[in-house]
């Protein structure tokens, strides 16, 4: 991170999240749109007024308009008060609007860019590709996470990114209404590919500051409202040197430890070591005297059963996760592109939980569909099965992520289609693979339904892999799907 940039995960004005990420100040009022949500011909969004009067002098308006068209022909809408949710209807689909908000007294907030439009699912988050307001650390929402706290409240995080960019900020969002509706909560900095979790009834983030940045962990006693200050578990690296990387992988508890899969390298440097990272359960997680970093395994080539050479043979983004004989391994994405198969495998590393400073070691290259992109795995204990949710590979084009399949396995080496449980490549969207992907999901059980986040690239996205929403699903009676298809 920069030198001037302090660490703060307990941002609520954005006005003080440009102000720490860049060192400047932002030349906008207290007044600020904090999330809009996009749906078929209309937006919803979320504002605050973080100056607003005490005796609520102010009144605030609305303006939206088709993008380019003068301010004067901007329709105007009146809105009840310094903060709340709205919604505009009547609007086009697949036209781009801009947005902004003006007070009585003639505060006006950063102009939004958005794109209605029919989406799938329940919108968290959108952010328009153009839509430069986070431009310090990017413009797309990606790594997203989801996570049900005890009394029911789900809370959900997206960083948010675009290559080459400081890749330095999340948003954390919560819902009270199991899914239906989602608010705005903080700004966490810098903070990135960041996965939630709770353990011992407390909430935790553990991330990078950046891409390829340091390791970090924080922790929230009230719903994720307020943070520590982050732990460093590693030392900050970087894309030309590499560094530590990961993705919103699983957290598990296993022989009295958590674990967790983190990579080291970077794609500059040609590849990814794969590790984990793990700390006994009943310790101070925010200690970092407590981790313990296992040395990182390089890929080799030579394993029996990898692929026949390959542009970007490797590994990354692994799930840590016990196989049904009670062994610890790493399940890992494998970039099989160019190679010979080009997609279909993932290769499973074995730890040795009794001596958790020592590197992994080969175990298995297995079929799996959606290897290239990140996936998650957990095991079900009603069905006693394990779970995913994948990117499948249904034609040419081997990078395609507009197919989300459920799939599952009894062994971890044997994995079975289930149901695609989105298909935006046969249902005639006029939007090719290029364009739309279902990716990065993030999911958990919850009773009978499996509850998922999807980094959501959809009408109008810089392309498949940069989205432009973040959103929320259900599957429902996931297991009965087994049988019935």
């Amino acid at each position: 991170m920069n030198q001037h940039n302090p660490t703060s995960w307990n941002i609520k004005d954005p006005r003080e999240l440009y102000r720490i990420a860049t060192g400047n100040e932002l030349s906008y009022g207290s007044l600020h749109i904090m999330r809009l949500a996009p749906g078929k011909g209309a937006l919803t969004l979320d504002w605050n007024d973080f100056e607003a009067d005490a005796g609520g002098s102010r009144s605030y308006s609305l303006y939206v308009r088709p993008r380019g068209q003068a301010e004067s022909e901007a329709t105007r809408l009146s809105l009840p008060g310094a903060s709340g949710r709205t919604t505009v209807t009547g609007l086009e689909n697949n036209t781009d609007y801009e947005i902004w908000l003006q007070s009585s007294d003639s505060v006006v907030s950063p102009t939004r860019l958005f794109r209605p439009g029919h989406v799938p699912g329940t919108v968290i988050n959108y952010m328009h590709p153009e839509d430069y307001i986070y431009g310090f650390s990017g413009r797309s929402p990606a790594s997203p996470s989801i996570v049900r706290l005890a009394d029911g409240t789900m809370l959900a995080s997206h960083d948010v990114y675009w290559g080459n960019e400081g890749q330095n900020t999340s948003i954390v969002f919560r819902s009270s209404d199991d899914g239906a509706s989602w608010e705005f909560v903080n700004f966490l900095y810098p903070c990135f590919w960041g996965k939630l979790f709770v353990h011992r009834n407390r909430l935790y983030m553990i991330s990078t500051s950046t891409e390829y940045g340091a390791l970090l962990i924080g922790g929230s006693d009230d719903g994720g409202e307020t943070w520590t200050q982050p732990a460093e578990l590693i030392a900050a690296g970087s894309r030309e040197a590499g560094g530590p990387h990961k993705a919103p992988m699983p957290v598990i508890e296993h022989k009295g430890r958590l674990w967790t899969g983190i990579d080291y390298g970077s794609w500059t440097t040609g590849s990814h070591r794969s590790g984990l990272v793990s700390v006994p359960a009943d310790s101070d997680l925010l200690d970092p005297a407590n981790w313990t970093i296992m040395p990182f395994l390089p890929y080799d080539p030579n394993w029996p059963g990898t692929v026949v050479g390959g542009s970007l043979a490797g590994l990354l983004e692994g799930n840590a996760v016990v196989t049904p004989d009670g062994a610890l391994v790493n399940l890992l994405r494998y970039q099989t592109n160019g190679g010979t198969p080009s997609h279909g495998r993932a290769i499973m590393l074995a730890a040795d939980p009794d001596h958790p400073e020592r590197q992994l070691t080969f175990y298995k290259v297995v079929p799996f569909h959606g290897n290239l992109s990140k996936f998650t795995v957990y095991y079900d204990d009603v069905s006693r099965k394990y779970w995913s949710l994948v990117s499948k590979v249904t034609g040419p084009n081997i990078s395609m992520r507009n197919v989300l399949a459920l799939v599952c396995s009894d062994d971890l080496e044997q994995w079975t289609v289930v149901k695609d449980i989105l298909d935006y490549e046969h249902n005639g969207w006029p939007e090719d693979s290029k364009k739309v992907g279902f990716q990065y999901v993030d999911w958990m059980f919850h009773g009978d339904d499996i509850r998922f986040a999807s980094r959501t690239a959809i009408n109008g996205a810089h392309n498949f892999h940069n989205a432009n929403y973040m959103t929320y699903h259900v599957i429902e009676q996931f297991r009965s799907l087994v049988a019935s298809e």
